[in-house]
């Protein structure tokens, strides 16, 4: 797996989730607002392409506030996961333990969170509307060169259904959503980042 792709693209997300718009595509942003605060539980299936051309899928789930589960099928070992504080990529392959980082100090904890803060603008780079799909271009305003996310969503009704991260070196990753199921009935110790590395 594109461990750097991966957190990109999930951080860029994140960034996108924490700014603001325009006037003209503020309703459209308002929309995600609302969509990404009424998220409680989801599941569902993702493929993932990365620069190189290699593609790699699994599942996911998503329990707020806090938690969350990418984990790819075979032949790929890896699982990213945040336990409300930590956010690990654990190599089922490897004896090695997790990567961890502090969630708090990560861009996934604003998207994990019970509420979303649509309030900084600069980000959102252009609202379009496109054979009924909202797609949603950003960058980081404070580094721009460091590449851009676009989302795209299902218009009606309002569903996250991919990202396509442009990188700082060009290189494009994109991420599809499939299968989702929200409100569902996820157990806490899915989410357990010790239990994980006891998979390998």
């Amino acid at each position: 797996m594109n461990k750097r792709s991966f957190l990109g693209g999930m951080a860029a997300i994140a960034l996108m989730a924490a700014t603001g718009a325009s006037a003209q595509s503020g309703a459209d942003v308002q929309r995600i607002s609302t969509y990404l605060n009424g998220l409680t539980t989801m599941e569902g299936s993702f493929i993932q392409t990365n620069p190189d051309g290699s593609v790699s899928e699994g599942k996911f789930y998503i329990r707020k506030p806090g938690l969350m589960r990418f984990e790819y099928a075979p032949p790929n070992p890896a699982v990213v996961v945040s336990d409300g504080t930590w956010v690990a990529v654990v190599d089922r392959a490897s004896n090695a333990g997790a990567q961890r980082y502090p969630l708090g100090e990560t861009p996934l904890d604003l998207i994990l969170r019970d509420r979303v803060d649509l309030a900084r603008e600069g980000a959102v780079q252009s609202v379009e509307h496109q054979g009924g799909q909202l797609r949603v271009r950003a960058l980081d305003p404070d580094a721009p060169r460091k590449g851009d996310i676009t989302m795209v969503f299902s218009d009606n009704p309002l569903e996250l259904r991919q990202w396509i991260v442009r990188d700082e070196n060009g290189g494009v990753t994109t991420v599809i959503l499939s299968e989702m199921r929200r409100g569902v009935e996820l157990s806490r110790s899915l989410f357990s980042i010790e239990a994980t590395e006891l998979e390998r």
